[in-house]
């Protein structure tokens, strides 16, 4: 006596495809929040003196979907720091080409001296990324992934 499948085909598939959604959208709203949270630590921070606000208003994040921006900060404009904002949105897309495929958070400080404050002992993102390392294991395990996974496996290929 064999297994015969009752349920129709169509019935499994939207199923499914209902479960992929609600899946996508929890690690999508999950990244924003990290996004969030990294933006706080790095506006908030008091290390350096950000004589014009460009270097705050470029901290920002895009959080994409196969290559493809689904959300991303503000990248609102503090003190005189326009050029700022311009520049952390132009970075964060640009870093955002070489991560297209699956789920991306880019954080960046946009400013080309940014790394120069870094470098000179400031926290300009430490503070950001050592947080997203600690909150971002914990999101992935609510949402059943293990935070230990390769990319190869999370993906299904085989090595």
């Amino acid at each position: 006596m064999g297994i015969r499948q009752t349920t129709p085909q169509q019935v499994i598939d939207e199923y499914i495809a209902k479960k992929v959604k609600a899946f996508e959208a929890a690690a999508i709203r999950s990244l924003c929040y990290v996004g969030e949270m990294c933006l706080n630590a790095a506006r908030n921070t008091v290390s350096y003196t950000d004589r014009t606000g460009n270097l705050r208003s470029s901290c920002g994040y895009v959080v994409a979907v196969d290559g493809k921006v689904v959300k991303r900060s503000n990248f609102a404009t503090v003190m005189d720091g326009g050029e700022g904002s311009k520049n952390g949105e132009s970075y964060a897309l640009e870093l955002l080409k070489t991560h297209n495929s699956g789920f991306a958070l880019v954080v960046v400080a946009g400013m080309d001296y940014a790394k120069y404050v870094a470098d000179r002992g400031y926290d300009v993102l430490d503070s950001a990324e050592l947080l997203a390392q600690e909150v971002l294991p914990q999101m992935l395990q609510t949402l059943g992934i293990d935070p230990n996974i390769s990319d190869e496996e999370l993906l299904g290929i085989g090595l």
